[in-house]
């Protein structure tokens, strides 16, 4: 056993304490519990259980279970201060009073100064890069709080700047003294990344909503000169038909033109979407504002833009089934979304029983209906109901 002789602290001094209790574990590899350590030096169990785990929190020393005692051993773990230089962020210890006790390679070439130069120095007395500034120093921990992150910016030499997250934590070194571990990890170039992949974004988006101004603009053309071919034509039942496929038409272009002003990728709204296209339904057949009623939901509801066009379509073929060539019926049009699973309905509805057609527009409802929103078709005694 360890000989004590010339060796016990004559005084009530912490770090004398901490290097005999660290000489009697080098002693004892079998290891030595708190009342073993309380008799050798002969200091109460509740000192020693308080050098004990500095030594721990340190990772000077380390505790197994012995059946029910807690036995402690000399750590086979590297000390923290060794392990900074295999770091690939820069990493910098500080004392309780912020001196610097040591720091890393990265640190030094961060900063531009010598270790030695660094070491035992206040980093409030000088002008350390993130460490001297006001907003670093504002976020030491205090007592009781954990760690701490921030964002730093350090000028670069190229004229440009360099980017970092800092983040502190409260840490207590070998000899058990409390202080600070300060990690700075370089975030300059996953920035940039970010930045290029968000210039990205943006330029495809300008590119999508220019597109979609295209597309607006020649279904719009397209439109116009079907019009003017109506209005050429000698037959009402030629007319009939154009003012059909003129419509179809429009109802396209409305979703793309929402695509454009709304800055809107790929998503329509569907209340802003039918109230534009029944306008212009109401202006093709003549009818009042109270010719088609329309009754949407409140709230925002966004459709796919594939979605909302079989929707613009499908309304469009309704409408004109029920108001017939004469364009005397008048039509409710009513949206609803379910909010137990969320499932659409939406109802067409006539003042008087409609017609029954298995024409080109029935036909193009019910392959809207089953293709590209996979629901359902009712056909009503006075209507239709559409469930997706």
């Amino acid at each position: 056993m360890f000989s004590f002789e010339n060796a016990m602290p004559k005084e009530d001094n912490h770090d004398e304490y901490l290097k005999t209790i660290l000489a009697l574990f080098s002693e004892e590899p079998r290891g030595l519990s708190i009342s073993d350590i309380s008799r050798e030096i002969g200091l109460n169990r509740n000192s020693v259980s308080k050098y004990v785990n500095m030594l721990s929190i340190s990772g000077r020393v380390e505790m197994k279970m012995v059946g029910p005692s807690k036995v402690y051993f000399l750590s086979e773990r590297v000390p923290v201060s060794a392990l900074i230089d295999f770091s690939t962020d820069a990493i910098v210890l500080l004392d309780e009073k912020l001196k610097v006790v040591t720091a890393n390679d990265h640190y030094l070439l961060l900063a531009g100064v010598a270790k030695e130069d660094l070491t035992g120095t206040r980093i409030q007395d000088f002008d350390y890069p993130i460490l001297s500034t006001d907003a670093f120093l504002s976020r030491i921990p205090r007592y009781g709080e954990g760690e701490q992150v921030l964002e730093a910016v350090v000028p670069d030499t190229g004229a440009g700047e360099r980017h970092f997250r800092v983040k502190i934590l409260p840490a207590a070194f070998e000899g058990g003294d409390a202080g600070y571990a300060v990690i700075i990890e370089e975030t300059t170039e996953r920035r940039q990344s970010e930045e290029r992949i968000a210039s990205a974004l943006r330029e495809k988006e300008a590119l999508l909503r220019e597109l979609h101004l295209r597309v607006k603009n020649n279904l719009q053309m397209i439109a116009s000169l079907i019009n003017l071919q109506k209005m050429e034509s000698g037959s009402d039942e030629v007319a009939a038909a154009l003012r059909e496929t003129e419509n179809r038409v429009l109802s396209l272009s409305l979703a793309h033109e929402l695509l454009y002003a709304e800055a809107m990728i790929a998503e329509v709204d569907m209340k802003a979407y039918l109230e534009l296209l029944i306008g212009e339904l109401r202006r093709s057949y003549d009818l009042m504002d109270s010719g088609i009623a329309c009754e949407l939901p409140a709230h925002e509801c966004l459709l796919d833009a594939d979605s909302a066009i079989a929707v613009g379509l499908i309304v469009n073929e309704l409408v004109a089934l029920a108001a017939g060539t004469d364009g005397t019926c008048n039509l409710h049009v009513s949206g609803s979304i379910s909010p137990d699973d969320g499932t659409c309905c939406l109802k067409v509805i006539a003042d008087e029983a409609v017609e029954r057609t298995d024409g080109l527009g029935m036909a193009l409802v019910r392959t809207l209906v089953n293709r590209e929103l996979n629901g359902t078709l009712s056909i009503l005694p006075d209507g239709w109901e559409v469930r997706f």
